[in-house]
């Protein structure tokens, strides 16, 4: 049997590849069968080309066909009845090896096979109208995995096109129909949504909290962005400690006041925080006056009693003036995790709006969409569980998939009184979400006027605002300077 492998004509090689990579040995009855049920290969002249198995049966014949052995029990050639199959029984899968010597050398013939396989390239051959794409050799991957949302287009190679850019991936050539691909072994791993893109969706986030939200980023080991660098660089880290916490929500509050801007957002100059020490849930309310805290704080309380059920019994905060005119109980201890809090809002913030250069005067938006995304984000202090699950477990994590923060976005225009040949849409920037309403939040500079809706059409790549239009960001949230020593 390994000399009829050995002896096969190239234009069987496929056959002796597949049993060769089979992990057990075929019977010889079975290798003359596959090898007769290959189809008639011809040459470039259209002369059929010999099996070589047919050739060598008939070589060891005698000539003439005179001598040929016939069996008389099952009529076929090749044997007697003392040797017929059917009545003897037919031998094991491992009968065809007589010998030691043999079977060492099938199983070399087997790993010189495996290790040529391994390092020959075999052309790579687009197929278009297939639904999946195979490729059989794994080592050319350099990483494989299985992505949930396919959002790009595969091609037989395992790499990926943009359907929305139309991004040239890789080029090739047409021969006979068939479209090769260039073996290039950089574009043969499936790369599923852009690690950059998701990291846009959710108001960049470190790469530790995206690894936990996307487990197939595990490794990922470094994420270039140039507005984090920009907004959060810092020269050193909060040490790790393990802080104490209530059982029961709502039972501590901690809150504090951030401002004034010198920017103003839309007539807003302050925002004020509250969070939920249980679940470390944060509510953000902008202000105009600091004096509008106390109706902020007895709305919070109201919303917290109806929806929970719940009274809010310590409130912890600085020492502002505005909270001893508060009617709910408070605590003189003040922990430093509203000001890491506060930070961590505003350096998310300050990125949302230098990676998309939007105007400063829009700082309360991107306050509130950071607000927004990070109840959705793994917390340190949690144990990386997530804030909104742990106060709402029934609920979805996004009641809208995540879009780029200040990117072009359409609103359906449901205004009266237009004309059949008015457009149909509003052309607004991306400013966020509604903690209250399914919707996206846009802003028209045009009509200048705000739009709360989910019939909304994104151009994530393109940015509404360019760099002129971005104003200096340390002017709306300042950045602490530090002199040198």
């Amino acid at each position: 049997m390994v000399l009829i492998l050995r002896s096969l004509h190239p234009n069987y090689k496929h056959v002796r590849d597949q049993i060769l990579s089979s992990e057990q040995i075929p019977s010889m009855n079975s290798l003359v069968t596959r090898l007769l049920r290959v189809p008639t290969i011809t040459n470039g002249d259209g002369i059929a080309v010999e099996n070589f198995a047919m050739v060598a049966s008939r070589c060891r014949g005698r000539s003439g066909g005179h001598g040929r052995l016939i069996c008389s029990n099952c009529g076929k050639e090749g044997h007697l009845q003392n040797k017929c199959y059917d009545l003897i029984g037919w031998p094991d899968k491992t009968a065809n090896i007589s010998s030691d010597e043999e079977y060492q050398e099938f199983l070399r013939l087997k790993s010189n096979n495996h290790t040529q396989s391994s390092a020959s390239s075999s052309p790579l051959i687009i197929d278009s109208s297939a639904s999946d794409h195979i490729f059989g050799n794994e080592s050319v991957f350099s990483s494989i995995s299985s992505p949930k949302f396919p959002y790009f287009i595969s091609l037989a190679n395992g790499s990926k096109m943009d359907r929305n850019t139309g991004q040239l991936i890789d080029k090739g050539h047409e021969s006979r129909g068939l479209y090769y691909l260039s073996n290039n072994t950089s574009m043969l791993c499936f790369a599923s949504v852009s690690p950059k893109l998701l990291h846009n969706h959710l108001a960049h986030p470190s790469l530790a909290k995206l690894k936990l939200m996307v487990p197939s980023l595990n490794k990922l080991f470094t994420l270039e962005c140039k507005s984090c660098q920009l907004s959060k660089h810092v020269r050193s880290t909060f040490p790790n400690q393990i802080n104490k916490r209530c059982n029961l929500p709502f039972s501590i509050i901690h809150s504090d006041i951030w401002g004034p801007s010198r920017v103003t957002s839309f007539g807003f100059n302050y925002f004020v925080t509250f969070i939920d020490e249980y679940s470390r849930c944060t509510w953000v309310y902008l202000m105009r006056e600091r004096s509008e805290l106390l109706s902020i704080l007895m709305s919070f309380s109201k919303e917290v009693e109806n929806q929970f059920g719940k009274i809010i019994k310590i409130l912890r905060r600085d020492n502002a003036k505005e909270y001893f005119s508060s009617k709910l109980n408070s605590s003189e201890s003040y922990i430093n995790s509203l000001e890491r809090k506060n930070r961590y809002l505003v350096e998310t913030a300050r990125t949302l709006l230098l990676s998309a250069n939007v105007p400063t005067n829009h700082w309360g938006e991107a306050i509130l969409t950071a607000c927004f995304l990070i109840n959705r984000m793994p917390s340190a202090s949690l144990e990386n569980q997530i804030p909104h699950s742990i106060l709402f477990p029934k609920d979805k994590m996004y009641h809208v998939p995540p879009k780029v923060f200040g990117c072009v976005c359409f609103v359906h225009d449901v205004s009266l009184g237009r004309d059949k040949l008015s457009a149909r849409a509003i052309k607004c920037v991306f400013l966020g979400y509604s903690r209250l309403q399914k919707g996206y939040k846009c802003y028209s500079p045009s009509t200048k006027r705000h739009y709360m809706s989910a019939d909304v059409t994104f151009f994530e790549e393109t940015m509404f605002f360019t760099k002129d239009d971005c104003d200096s960001i340390q002017q709306a949230l300042p950045i602490p300077y530090l002199s040198p020593p």
